[in-house]
């Protein structure tokens, strides 16, 4: 009779604890650790980017690499983390974000399921590359995109879901960048937003000014996020107006310490950028402590 009226006992507490608990907080302590996004460095010492998704339920879908020269760190990052890529974003065609991938490719293709990329115009942007942009490096992302069947080319408005998260892009290279950017290689790029249950990311890659006023006009409504990655590295990217419609908790920097805390006053806008968004309350990362990680809840 006494372990009955105990058992009764536990059962009125524990509903009391459940019934004090927040619905979100309790169906959160259920669900596990959310969807793991990690931003890492770049060995090189050079601006770049390198990003993992981890979806909550399984899985590793990566965006970007970095330049040649990462290519080992970005190997052992995948190996680690179970040797399959579900997705690989490749955002733009500069080197210091597909060049890691171009020197892995012959390994690792079989490894990769999807490999999403902007529809870029190869003559126009020829034409109109800088030195800069080093376009050689896109011509040997093509060559090995040739010889594959899983490239995936993405338009602005494209929506995916992948291992549970949704993926919608806010832009990408379109007429309209053909016909507004002196700077193809980098507008060219794609700006996603990725969504968990409730919180999400925007990727800006190195998407510039210039197409503010389009992305705005076109998904300012979808714009606010909980984690950016900022635009160009910081330096320069989106507008002040782009970046308050925005107001994340946190801000990525890809950025290495010369660029993030320049010497030379005035040269880049990554100090800037690194106030406003502090201003606006959000936590600043960038390499000094990478590998960074949030949960996307």
């Amino acid at each position: 009779m006494k372990k009955g009226k105990r058992g009764i006992v536990a059962a009125v507490i524990l509903a009391a604890v459940i019934a004090a608990v927040p619905t979100g907080l309790w169906l959160w302590s259920r669900a596990g650790s959310g969807c793991r996004i990690t931003q890492y460095s770049d060995v090189t010492g050079k601006q770049a980017m390198f990003y993992t998704i981890e979806p909550e339920d399984g899985g590793l879908i990566v965006v970007d690499g970095g330049n040649v020269g990462n290519e080992d760190y970005v190997r052992a990052v995948i190996q680690e983390k179970g040797g399959h890529v579900d997705a690989w974003f490749l955002t733009h065609p500069h080197p210091d974000h597909i060049g890691a991938f171009n020197m892995l490719w012959d390994e690792l293709q079989d490894e990769i399921d999807v490999v999403y990329t902007p529809d870029i115009d190869y003559l126009i942007y020829r034409e109109r590359a800088y030195e800069w942009d080093d376009f050689q490096s896109y011509e040997t992302f093509l060559i090995h995109m040739s010889e594959s069947d899983k490239a995936v080319l993405l338009y602005t408005g494209d929506e995916l879901k992948i291992k549970g998260l949704r993926f919608k892009v806010l832009h990408a290279c379109e007429e309209y960048v053909y016909e507004n950017s002196k700077d193809i290689g980098n507008d060219s790029g794609l700006v996603v937003k990725v969504t968990n249950d409730q919180e999400s990311m925007l990727f800006c890659a190195d998407v510039g000014v210039g197409m503010t006023s389009k992305i705005i006009e076109d998904y300012g409504e979808e714009i606010g996020c909980s984690y950016i990655q900022m635009g160009h590295h910081g330096n320069g990217g989106f507008s002040e107006e782009f970046l308050r419609l925005a107001s994340p908790k946190a801000a990525f920097f890809d950025a290495p310490e010369w660029l993030m805390n320049p010497q030379e006053e005035g040269r880049y806008t990554t100090p800037e950028n690194r106030r406003l968004m502090e201003s606006l309350g959000a936590e600043v990362y960038y390499y000094a402590t990478a590998p960074n990680e949030v949960i996307l809840r």
